[in-house]
């Protein structure tokens, strides 16, 4: 495990198959349905979990996210993340950026010029409590990769 400022990262131990079996019932959150679905949206047989999670295990890292910036959007302290390196980050994907010599995750928001050249660059908070970050020539930033999935535990076993 390597703390830098906000995050947790941990490396992933073993790439080896998670299998688990799907639930064969579709889950609703809302609403009222007097019979199942016929359809159901999942594959026969197994899935490999960390397969669907992990699509590159050499760029892909687990970070455990403190601070309540995104409770807004759902994601609280002690959620987990995968992030992933590598990949473009797109607007409003979840990224993991070092600002100030500190880890952060936050919204990327792009703003571009008519050229498809950047206007600017806003790292959002989702918390009317916290500041986004505007990011400009001066702000010491990089852009460390882009989150994937985010997990809470709901029940400690």
């Amino acid at each position: 495990m390597k703390t830098i400022g906000n995050l947790e990262l941990f490396n992933l131990e073993s790439i080896e198959p998670l299998i688990l079996q799907p639930f064969r019932e579709t889950l609703k959150a809302g609403g009222y349905q007097a019979f199942p679905s016929a359809a159901l949206d999942f594959p026969d047989g197994e899935i490999d979990f960390l397969k669907l999670l992990v699509k590159d295990p050499d760029t892909t890292f687990p970070g455990r996210i403190s601070g309540d910036s995104l409770k807004d959007i759902g994601i609280l302290s002690e959620d987990w993340c995968l992030i992933q390196k590598g990949i473009e980050a797109r607007p409003n994907d979840l990224v993991a950026a070092i600002i100030q010599d500190e880890f952060f995750i936050k919204r990327y928001k792009p703003r571009y010029k008519e050229d498809n050249s950047l206007k600017e660059l806003k790292l959002q908070s989702a918390n009317v409590e916290y500041s986004d970050f505007d990011i400009n020539d001066e702000t010491e930033f990089f852009l460390w990769g882009v989150v994937t999935w985010t997990f809470r535990n709901w029940r400690k076993l």
